[in-house]
């Protein structure tokens, strides 16, 4: 795949790597001579140090040959500017771009960034996970919506462990999707019993998330 990217900071450079590393012909773009001439030194790696908002650069690093453009800058105007420029100019299927406020991801997204990352959610998300240690694990974010798909070990003194699904309040904007129990897979139905050790993977959109695992009690 055909990726190009804009920003050539730590994100950009670690992203580019992964890229790479991955079998991806790489470009990237930044504006910084020093950051340019750090990530082509270092990356097999195509480098244009140019204005990445600017329609001249984007024309000369042959952005239309792109399967993806991704903005990694540091500010939400030159990512969305961008992306904008890729998507409309030259025809770009998949735009992706950082958001460093969350505020702004509404606004990316209805002004047609294809998926916008949520620096904020996604730092939360981690130091979250750290605290709740092994009992919680992220599995994926659903692309351009707050819903995510995560697994829950339940712990041993869980006092509903025995309980049916339908005895139990589930919220409503949660799904379980599968239990895992001595290395057995079972979809849950109402009368599934549920106990503690359970390994549960479910879908939660929002703040549901944080219900969950009040109900789980982890």
């Amino acid at each position: 795949m055909k990726i190009t990217i804009v920003g050539a900071g730590q994100l950009g450079y670690f992203l580019a790597k992964s890229l790479l590393e991955e079998k991806h012909n790489v470009k990237v773009i930044d504006s910084d001579k020093a950051r340019c001439e750090k990530i082509s030194s270092a990356l097999d790696v195509t480098v244009f140090c140019g204005d990445g908002t600017r329609i001249e650069t984007l024309a000369a690093a042959n952005v239309g040959k792109s399967d993806a453009f991704i903005a990694v800058t540091d500010r939400d105007e030159d990512n969305l500017v961008a992306c904008e420029i890729a998507k409309r100019r030259f025809s770009v299927k998949r735009t992706v771009s950082k958001s460093n406020n969350h505020k702004n991801i509404s606004l990316m997204k209805r002004l047609g960034v294809d998926i916008v990352l949520d620096t904020t959610q996604i730092i939360t998300g981690l130091i979250e996970q750290e605290i709740d240690g092994a009992n919680v694990k992220l599995v994926a974010d659903i692309s351009n919506s707050n819903a995510m798909i995560s697994e829950y070990r339940i712990p041993d003194s869980w006092s509903l462990s025995g309980k049916k699904v339908m005895e139990i309040e589930v919220p409503s904007d949660c799904v379980l999707i599968y239990v895992i129990r001595a290395g057995v897979l079972m979809i849950p139905r109402g009368n599934t019993v549920l106990m503690a050790g359970d390994e549960i993977t479910a879908l939660s959109i929002g703040k549901s998330a944080k219900k969950l695992k009040q109900l789980f009690e982890i």
